[in-house]
């Protein structure tokens, strides 16, 4: 994503240690695909290792009160590749059949100017709740949350998706890089940008318990398969395999 850079050359330094590495260890398949692309001489070994989810995250997480509900959830940055303009688009579309529901922004910062006034001309300006949650609390806002959408069009893994199943929480992904890895078949995806799309699956998912409850077994099957564990088992095998060559 070049055009995303910021002024520090972050791909130059990332070459220079990749260059100089034994062993590289990448959080998706997705990101070794862009590493062996990006860095074609790279004649080491590269193993995956994914991130896992806390035993904190689960639906039995306390109620935390002072939460807008019922409330469709977005958690991070919006900005540039995290493609926030994509779900606020998406969520004026359904914001009329459900009054009752908010959109509500975890983390990544107040509105910016571009947002509001987006927000604005969308007639969405009071449907949308945006705060800082502590870390502790988060447990609670995905498992109280309706629906938790991660539209970013490009992630290396994307923590929150895998935090959002094992609450319980149906998840809608952008269709792109490590995103259907984490999501496999408990998220329902969108082509990344596409807001009539992304509406569409909000629609369903909204106006359908059944649904979002069908939905939620599938996430802990997913969700159960990123431990933190298994995180620094592959860790201790790249390790062990650089020591030993």
């Amino acid at each position: 994503l070049p055009q995303t850079r910021r002024r520090m050359d972050f791909l130059t330094e990332k070459h220079k240690y990749v260059q100089r590495a034994d062993h590289v260890v990448c959080i998706s398949e997705s990101t070794r695909n862009d590493l062996l692309r990006i860095y074609p001489d790279i004649h080491v070994p590269v193993t995956i290792a994914y991130p896992g989810v806390g035993s904190q995250f689960n639906p039995k997480a306390p109620t935390s009160p002072g939460l807008p509900e019922p409330y469709v959830l977005h958690v991070g940055n919006r900005g540039s590749y995290k493609d926030g303009e994509t779900l606020l688009r998406a969520f004026a579309q359904v914001a009329k059949e459900f009054s009752e529901v908010t959109l509500f922004l975890v983390g990544g910062g107040p509105l910016t100017k571009s947002e509001r006034e987006l927000s604005a001309s969308l007639g969405i300006v009071d449907r949308i709740v945006q705060h800082l949650i502590h870390d502790r609390d988060m447990p609670s806002v995905y498992a109280q949350a309706l629906v938790t959408v991660f539209p970013s069009r490009y992630e290396g893994f994307g923590l929150p998706a895998v935090e959002a199943l094992a609450c319980g929480c149906p998840l809608v992904l952008a269709d792109t890089s490590s995103l259907p890895e984490v999501g496999g078949e408990a998220a329902h995806y969108f082509p990344p940008g596409d807001d009539l799309a992304l509406a569409e699956i909000l629609r369903s998912l909204l106006g359908s318990e059944s649904l979002r409850t069908s939905l939620r077994s599938i996430g802990f099957e997913q969700a159960a398969k990123f431990t933190w564990h298994g995180y620094a088992e592959a860790n201790a095998r790249a390790y062990q395999v650089a020591l030993e060559s």
